[in-house]
């Protein structure tokens, strides 16, 4: 059966030439200009691939990215566009992009790289896995308590082998049915030999395929439904007894700018003393020139804000999340309720403005307990 592929892209001429390039190789095809071209299409088409530019006329095309893999999941995304950037890679292959390839001058060149990888997609893979590069945390790659569950659902006999490369630590779990029945780390075995496993954050882990004839030990009789609770529970417990936060208002500053594409700069801001605490932008390591023009830019676009919000000090306490938009770009405001501190964020006018802001609020408890650990320590 033909796969059925939709190409989303305002440029007809690179569409035509996608297109005929994919029909010639056995592909089903259909293409669209725009976000509701696009929406119309993937109701009555169902894809298997979407090749889509994130320049959309009508609309930011990641918002398209994020419709297509809340309603139609198993859909493969190929991101082919004129932006570039790590962190923009990064922020829409953590939305469910599977493959983010810039433009070039080349269209044919990159014409060929996209049906390499979709050929890439559904090429047969062999029964088993040889080692590959596994979890690395939860803001890239793969989570370890995802993989546990996507090969608990296979309901197979399965062997994991994992290799912390922190510590060099090596453990293995055992999979009966898709049911976790043992677990072997250094000298723990069971229940304590999984929880130890679970919590290595960096590692690399080997697939196998137990021997028919061995029966493998039971050591665990515990869904894993309920040991991912119960692990998740002492976790938390090891976080609050954890003396220092984890995490500086710069590093903060700087996943905040990671997870928003259009991202401009930030800074934790006093606005009462018209002074900034802490910045980030786009430019930091570039010429002192470009950091600092940007850098007062930004200062002087919450300058703008603050008196926009508050006209003048008196009003200072009545500051409440806020979004000021003009024909260039949004200015997000979100106060922290410590001191007179708040977020400022500036970002591209295509950014949708409501998502950012709920990056910020995800933030915002970790910065407060920040700001209240570094008051009480003063």
């Amino acid at each position: 059966m033909k796969k059925k592929v939709l190409i989303v892209d305002p440029d007809n001429k690179l569409q035509l030439l996608l297109s005929n390039a994919l029909r010639n190789n056995g592909y089903q095809v259909l293409n669209a200009e725009n976000f509701q071209e696009a929406d119309d299409a993937i109701h009555y088409m169902n894809p298997d691939v979407v090749i889509m530019e994130l320049l959309l006329p009508d609309r930011n095309g990641v918002d398209l990215l994020v419709d297509i893999k809340q309603n139609q999941p198993s859909t493969r995304i190929i991101i082919f566009t004129d932006i570039k950037g790590l962190t923009i890679e990064r922020s829409v292959k953590k939305k469910g992009a599977d493959v983010f390839i810039n433009k070039t001058r080349s269209p044919e060149e990159d014409i060929n790289k996209i049906i390499e990888t979709i050929e890439e997609f559904y090429r047969p893979r062999p029964e088993k896995a040889s080692m590959t590069e596994g979890f690395k945390g939860n803001l890239e790659g793969v989570d370890l308590k995802d993989l546990v569950q996507a090969f608990s659902l296979m309901g197979r006999d399965i062997i994991i082998k994992i290799r912390d490369v922190k510590t060099f630590k090596e453990g293995t779990l055992y999979f009966s049915g898709g049911a976790v029945v043992d677990a072997k780390a250094g000298n723990k075995r069971g229940v304590d030999a999984f929880k130890e496993v679970m919590m290595w954050e960096n590692g690399i882990f080997e697939v196998a395929y137990p021997d028919p004839n061995e029966p493998m030990e039971t050591t665990i009789d515990v869904p894993l439904d309920v040991l991912l609770l119960d692990l998740a529970r002492e976790q938390d417990e090891m976080l609050s007894k954890t003396e220092k936060p984890q995490f500086t208002p710069k590093e903060v500053l700087k996943h905040i700018r990671a997870e928003i594409p259009g991202f401009i700069g930030a800074m934790i801001f006093d606005y009462e003393e018209g002074a900034p605490l802490e910045t980030e932008t786009i430019l930091e390591g570039k010429t002192f020139h470009a950091s600092a023009t940007l850098y007062g830019g930004i200062l002087k676009s919450a300058m703008e804000a603050m008196e926009v919000v508050t006209q003048g000090n008196e009003k200072s306490k009545d500051f409440i999340d806020m979004i000021i938009t003009d024909k260039y770009d949004h200015v997000i405001m979100v106060p922290l309720h410590v001191d007179s501190y708040a977020v400022f964020l500036l970002v591209n006018f295509d950014t949708n403005a409501h998502e950012a802001l709920n990056v910020i609020k995800r933030y915002i408890p970790v910065l407060v307990e920040l700001y209240k650990e570094e008051k009480t320590s003063m």
